[in-house]
Parts: C-alpha cells; structure tokens; sequence
C-alpha cells in the first residue's frame, strides 16, 4: 500500500494542488476533511497524509505494515480488542495500532462493537482499563486477498 506515496512529495501538497499531486485513491481519502464541508487546512492536510504514509509502511520488526498486523490479526473475523489481540505489546504499540485501526475504520474494514442504544461495547483489558471491541468488516478481507496476504 505505500506505493500510494510513492512520488508524493508530502511537503508540496497543498489544499488547492492536492488534486494534481495526489494519487485518485488519497484524493478520495482526503476530500471530506477539505473546505467547503471539512475543516482541514494545508498543514493539517499534509500532517494526515504523513499519518497514512506512516500507518501503511513497513513496521522495522516485522517487515509489515501496522495496518496489515492488524488487518491479519483480525483476519479470523471475530471481535475482540487491540489488547486482546496483542497481548505482550507495549503501550506505545497498543497506541499506534489504535490510531491505525480509527483510519482502518475510515476505511471501511473495521467498526467499533455498539449495542442496541448505539453505545460502544467496551471489555476490561490487561492493564485493567475498559477498552473498545472492534468489529472486522468484509472489505478487510478483501484487502488482505487483494495483497496476497490470505492463504487459499
């Protein structure tokens, strides 16, 4: 998926260029955080796109994206929580891999667990704190076929 970025020059992207500068797939990503309807501004523009970069190149440790740990750890399709899922984590870890599951959300591979009144489920987690159950969407799967990352 970094191949998005592959020739985006981050610094030079602005509101008004974004559309000559951006691959169609970021384009379409970033539309509804732009004016009229969105609030996003050129440094908050190009703050995102650095995230993305970030959220869909190689982890160092494992020679995989963060999104795509998370994407194989929910694989099973199963609701469970970041903690349940990756239980010896460190907290900074657990951190990222939350921001990456909300983009993953925007994304439309996960959701988050809700009851009947639209409140979020939450189970208690190792460090004893409530944490949210995310729910594993079929476009998930789909990403993980499409990158060869499913085995037949």
């Amino acid at each position: 998926m970094a191949h998005r970025f592959k020739d985006v020059n981050i610094p030079m992207i602005t509101i008004n260029n974004h559309i000559d500068l951006l691959p169609e797939s970021l384009q379409k990503q970033v539309e509804i955080f732009l004016p009229p309807h969105g609030s996003f501004d050129d440094s908050c523009l190009r703050r995102y796109l650095e995230n993305l970069k970030n959220y869909e190149e190689e982890d160092a440790h494992s020679n995989m994206t963060l999104a795509n740990r998370l994407r194989l750890a929910f694989k099973s399709m199963d609701c469970d929580t970041i903690c349940g899922k990756f239980p010896q984590a460190e907290l900074p870890l657990k951190r990222r891999l939350r921001c990456v599951a909300e983009y993953l959300i925007r994304s439309g591979e996960f959701d988050k667990v809700r009851d009947e009144e639209g409140k979020l489920v939450k189970r208690r987690g190792i460090l004893g704190k409530m944490v949210v159950l995310y729910q594993p969407m079929p476009k998930l799967l789909e990403s993980l076929a499409r990158q060869g990352l499913l085995e037949k």
